[in-house]
């Protein structure tokens, strides 16, 4: 099982090289992530923006790989999405990073029904963080706002193919909520009983699940020790579910300008894994983000 991010750039360094389409490349960001995914050999890049930018960029940084990208000169934002959605339906890109556009161009093409990458199933972002120990997911805090059950029932779904494809056969996965215990009064609890007992029998399969659980005694063994519960997944989480954007978003944000930790994300649930990640992420977390693309791939 991959356990740590620079595990799992030499797992992706060993497969065959990818192509991932840039639209909006002409950020620093994403010309030191492309440089460096090229340099390493795990990916082989489309470059979609402005090109006279993208160059000077590219010759700033290393100008003996001015040559080794294919640029498509554009200045549209929508434009540059329309073209990576289309690279990637032609077979030309495996996946898509977001470059200088907003998340909201990005998906609005995504999800057209007739030119976009929609699949009968549902989008949503995979957050990964990396703590001493191990990779632990976390979703969803960029895309599904306030997820029914069955919209929670998708995010585990989609989260657990990243965890497959990381080398964990069976993650166990938290329902988080602000308590441990089932009250009506709030529905997170609610849910997280329903979707375990789904589980139970049969219905969320490749996983153990289990909750309502707090965040504390869902990745603290003691804390669950402490407060009585007894459960597969209390105090080992792989994969945290959050009740609503706001939850996810903030904690994910709390990881990387907090905490510090290394993190990527991956967007689950179209024709080809989507890399959304902030157009104010450094280049490493974008690089993180390629490697966790690829390999989901």
């Amino acid at each position: 099982m991959i356990k740590s991010f620079s595990e799992l750039w030499e797992t992706v360094k060993s497969r065959p090289s990818q192509r991932v389409v840039i639209p909006g490349a002409d950020t620093i960001s994403s010309i030191k992530a492309a440089i460096e995914g090229k340099s390493e050999g795990i990916a082989d890049f489309i470059l979609i923006g402005e090109e006279k930018i993208i160059r000077s960029m590219i010759r700033d940084q290393d100008p003996a790989l001015e040559s080794a990208f294919e640029i498509i000169n554009e200045s549209s934002p929508d434009t540059c999405v329309q073209i990576a959605v289309s690279e990637v339906k032609k077979g030309n890109a495996g996946l898509i990073l977001k470059g200088k556009i907003t998340t909201s161009q990005l998906m609005n093409v995504i999800l057209n029904k007739e030119r976009g990458l929609q699949t009968t199933g549902m989008l949503s972002d995979v957050f990964v963080f990396e703590t001493p120990d191990r990779l632990t997911l976390m979703t969803d805090g960029g895309i599904v706002m306030y997820p029914t059950v069955e919209e929670k029932i998708f995010l585990i779904n989609n989260t657990v193919k990243v965890a497959h494809a990381l080398g964990n056969p069976e993650p166990r996965v938290a329902l988080i909520a602000a308590v441990e215990i089932i009250n009506l009064k709030m529905p997170a609890t609610v849910d997280a009983a329903i979707i375990t007992q789904m589980n139970r029998r049969g219905q969320i399969p490749g996983c153990i699940v289990d909750g309502p659980l707090a965040l504390d005694n869902a990745i603290s063994l003691e804390s669950a020790r402490i407060k009585g519960i007894e459960s597969h997944v209390a105090g080992f989480a792989d994969v945290l579910i959050m009740p609503s954007i706001e939850t996810g978003n903030t904690f994910g944000k709390a990881l990387t300008y907090y905490a510090h930790l290394q993190v990527g994300h991956v967007v689950m649930g179209a024709q080809a894994p989507i890399l959304i990640t902030s157009r104010s992420d450094d280049s490493q977390t974008k690089l993180n983000s390629i490697a966790l693309g690829i390999i989901c791939s």
